[in-house]
Parts: structure tokens; sequence; C-alpha cells
């Protein structure tokens, strides 16, 4: 990519972010590199073409804050998706589907991942062979 395309990808890296109240760490956190590296990119430095390729799928497939609006409506959720999922639970309800998960003999990230793959069997079962990995608490 010429340099001016890369100002042009940066200035709309920048504006993205900014739009959905991310920063670089956030940034660094998507493409597996230090927020200094992600520093370096955005003021002097080359975006490599696969990382930027990723930040591209990223801002395509991250929804703005508008369509976020079902999850925030369900009280104590919270979800962030992007290429990973977080969660964040109030404490009681974390407590509810973790007693959940026990009495079914499962860990919490278990329990998700079953409930994510039953997703996928509905809408396509052809999906279903990927494995979902939930990091550990």
């Amino acid at each position: 990519m010429q340099a001016s395309g890369q100002t042009e990808f940066k200035n709309s890296i920048k504006q993205w972010l900014k739009s959905r109240g991310l920063d670089y760490r956030w940034v660094a956190e998507q493409c597996g590199v230090s927020e200094v590296t992600v520093r370096n990119w955005m003021s002097q430095k080359n975006i490599p073409p696969l990382k930027q390729q990723l930040l591209e799928r990223v801002m395509v497939q991250l929804p703005s804050a508008a369509d976020t609006t079902e999850a925030a409506s369900v009280p104590g959720v919270s979800v962030n998706a992007a290429l990973a999922l977080t969660i964040q639970l109030a404490p009681e309800l974390y407590t509810r589907l973790a007693e959940r998960a026990n009495a079914a003999g499962m860990t919490m990230e278990g329990m998700v991942a079953q409930a994510i793959t039953r997703l996928l069997e509905a809408d396509a079962p052809s999906l279903t062979h990927r494995k979902v990995i939930l990091p550990g608490r």
C-alpha cells in the first residue's frame, strides 16, 4: 500500500476507534502485538499487510454502539464481540450460571461453549465442527 493509502487507513482506524470508545491497547490485543508496536504503526511505520487485513475485518464486523442496545437491555449483562467474545455479568448472574454449570458437571466456559455450539447448529449445521475455545478464569 502506498504511503497515502496507509495514511488514509490510519486515519480511518483512529476515527473508528474513537467512535467506539476503543484505544490502541485494544488494537494491540486484537493483533497480538504490543501497544508500542501499534503506536509505531500509527505514527511512523507501515501496518503489515496481514495486520491491516485483520483490522479491516474487525472494523467491518464489530457493531457500532447503536447496534449493541439489545445486550445492554438485559440487566447485569454486558457483551463485547469482535473476533473474541467478552461477557461481563453482574455477580448474582455469574453465581447463578456457575451453579447451573456445576450442577451439570461442567465449567462455566464449557457451558458457554456448548450454548454457542447450539446456536451454530440451529443456524448452520456445517459450522459446528469448529472448536470454540474460551479463556479460563
